[in-house]
């Protein structure tokens, strides 16, 4: 393991070697379980640290150094027998300062001990280190005064993130808690106006607030006792005119019981991501963000919905809204359909599928229960009787981009009518909530008066688009996404509008029908510009009514202003589907499988959505395997096929 005590704690140290006490160089594996962390036995040495030193007493404030990793659970420092400070809640190795109060340090032996609420947590704990001094002196603070701020000079709630000589995250000390949300290196200021104490020395600064806005650069020089001020200057960059930013996956550690974002942290950390829809999805739990928004005063900046992630053991689903008061979904229940009713009988207007393939391996949903993204159907033949399920999850780590996409697609070809939703997931001050989002068609762009059955019923259609980075619209004979419009003459022109902030670099866009890439096309993003720019692509008219869905993806985020977990960044319409006969409705392709399964005999060219449900429903009827073969034969309109007839085939004369 190497040693990651930060910079800044290591000067400080270092510049008063005379003055810091090592009280014990080593480091120690705590907990009830073995491990294969470096630099630390496997087994545990117990549930708690206990060490014995002598001083001489510190009537005022001092400050204890310690080094760990791992802390999940509420650890504490006690001195002489009173609890006296806990420790941050972080799996990041690091050096920590924490402040001993007047009096803590008596003359003649101290006994310090490190404890557990819970006997589970399995952390490293050592180096420790008493520097006698009041902490301004010890880590030799300066003054820190940030504004982030809007062109016309009004305060915005931001992120603002500081690194120290351009990479290790700073440590920030004196800022309010009721108006600020920090962690090391980041810290989101309610109104834009950032007032921390750091310790002396370069650092660098930027300030964000979200996909839909600029990014702000500057460097800071901090000396002990001095105030060091700066402003900085958002602009709105990517026009979301008449859509509204949703995030509808969003977490608590006061209500869901892990990561590190308070309830109070939460309020201000989505103003500064500047998602307009905030849907509360604690675990099991029906959290009330709108009572919390007036406490910390943040009403004005975003609408919240009461929901509900209900964690069970076939699959995670966000359910909104519901009553913060009212009864919770039952958990215990294992049948999709019966949980899907569950969370409607509650209330549930929507119901999403999360993270269908988290957690990775065997225990993903979409794995557990083998869909197949070729046919869109489960093993077990279940129904999903979802609204939406989470194509974009921001906290989530898939590889590769299209996956999602092609589970997807195979679903709408079954008929399945689920629609795409991006999120967050974030537990956390640190990840971005919002970064993964859901754009809503709206009535009204003020975030404060949204209509929010209205946005529900948005939701259910498909008028939504998903993001994370880039933002993008479709539309067709004038219809958008979730409408259904006709074809007149040969064929139809698909415009999509891409847009994306000046530092993020959409790269390419795909267009697909039933499934089938139509049509692509490489972004020339500017560097350092914003990116608004129209696609356009002439897609034939299709031989079958059809579904068109456009995939954008771009360069991914590692600048620790944003930074993304997976490395693109994407944006996706939901379906815009397309009457090719002119009958007035709209059908699925495994609708129009069905229907012309009745002369099987006698089908012509037909699209690859179509044709693999056409497969589908065929393989299920014996007198139609003889057909089906010949169909799937060299030359024949299902010959692209061929390997699932015969592999289906195979396995049922086994």
């Amino acid at each position: 393991m190497p040693a990651p005590t930060s910079l800044a704690l290591l000067l400080a140290i270092a510049a008063a070697d005379d003055e810091v006490r090592v009280l014990d160089a080593s480091l120690h594996h705590l907990g009830d379980s073995r491990v294969s962390w470096p630099d630390v036995p496997a087994e545990p040495e117990g549930g708690r640290y206990d060490l014995t030193f002598e001083a001489e007493a510190i009537d005022g404030e001092s400050v204890l150094f310690l080094r760990h990793r791992d802390v999940d659970d509420p650890w504490h420092v006690e001195l002489n027998g009173v609890r006296v400070v806990s420790l941050r809640v972080t799996k990041v190795d690091g050096t920590y300062p924490y402040v001993l109060p007047a009096g803590s340090i008596t003359a003649g032996t101290n006994r310090l001990a490190v404890v557990c609420e819970t006997t589970t947590d399995d952390v490293v704990i050592g180096d420790v280190r008493l520097d006698p001094r009041p902490l301004e002196v010890a880590l030799a603070l300066g003054d820190v005064e940030i504004d982030v701020v809007d062109a016309d000079g009004r305060g915005l709630p931001a992120r603002v993130t500081i690194r120290r000589d351009g990479e290790e995250p700073a440590e920030l000390y004196g800022f309010d808690p009721k108006r600020t949300a920090a962690r090391p290196g980041v810290a989101y200021a309610r109104d834009g106006r950032l007032r921390a104490r750091l310790p002396s020395g370069r650092y660098t600064v930027w300030a964000g607030r979200g996909m839909e806005w600029s990014l702000a650069k500057a460097a800071l020089s901090v000396r002990r006792g001095g105030v060091t001020t700066k402003r900085l200057v958002l602009t709105r960059e990517v026009d979301t005119s008449g859509w509204i930013a949703a995030d509808t996956h969003v977490h608590t550690l006061t209500y869901s019981g892990h990561g590190d974002a308070s309830i109070e942290e939460r309020m201000i950390t989505l103003a500064g991501e500047g998602v307009e829809l905030a849907i509360s999805t604690d675990h099991n739990h029906q959290t009330d963000y709108a009572a919390w928004q007036r406490i910390t005063g943040m009403n004005g900046w975003y609408t919240s919905v009461t929901g509900n992630e209900v964690t069970t053991g076939v699959g995670h689903f966000n359910a909104f809204p519901l009553a913060a008061d009212g009864p919770l979904p039952d958990p215990g229940l294992d049948d999709w359909v019966a949980l899907a009713d569950e969370m409607r009988g509650k209330g549930a207007k929507v119901v999403v599928l999360n993270h269908p393939r988290w957690p990775a391996g065997a225990d993903g949903p979409f794995v557990r229960f083998a869909l197949d993204p070729r046919t869109g159907a489960f093993a077990d033949g279940r129904a999903m009787p979802v609204d939406g399920v989470e194509l974009l999850n921001s906290t989530w780590l898939l590889d590769d981009a299209m996956e999602k996409f092609r589970d997807w697609f195979g679903l709408l070809n079954r008929g399945v009518d689920v629609k795409a939703i991006g999120s967050s997931d974030s537990h956390t001050v640190g990840d971005p909530v919002g970064q993964g989002r859901t754009y809503v068609r709206s009535a009204t762009d003020d975030p404060a008066a949204l209509d929010v059955d209205g946005l529900c019923d948005a939701f259910v259609a498909g008028r939504t688009s998903i993001a994370l980075g880039i933002f993008a619209e479709i539309e067709i004979a004038g219809g958008g996404a979730g409408d259904v419009v006709p074809v007149i003459g040969h064929g139809f022109d698909v415009h999509v509008r891409i847009a994306a902030p000046s530092w993020i670099r959409p790269r390419s866009i795909a267009l697909f029908v039933n499934g089938e890439p139509v049509g692509d096309g490489v972004l020339d993003a500017p560097r350092g510009a914003p990116l608004d720019t129209m696609w356009s692509a002439h897609v034939r008219r299709p031989t079958h009514d059809a579904w068109v869905v456009a995939v954008v993806l771009g360069d991914g985020v590692d600048g620790p202003y944003w930074p993304t977990m997976k490395a693109y960044t994407c944006a996706a319409t939901n379906p815009v589907r397309v009457d090719a006969d002119g009958d007035g409705r709209f059908e699925w392709p495994r609708e129009t499988a069905a229907r012309l399964l009745a002369d099987l005999a006698a089908v012509g060219p037909v699209d690859a959505g179509v044709g693999v449900q056409l497969v589908d429903l065929a393989l299920e009827r014996r007198e139609l395997h003889d057909s089906l073969r010949r169909l799937a034969g060299a030359g024949g309109p299902l010959e692209r096929h061929a390997p699932l007839v015969e592999s289906r085939l195979d396995a049922t004369l086994r």
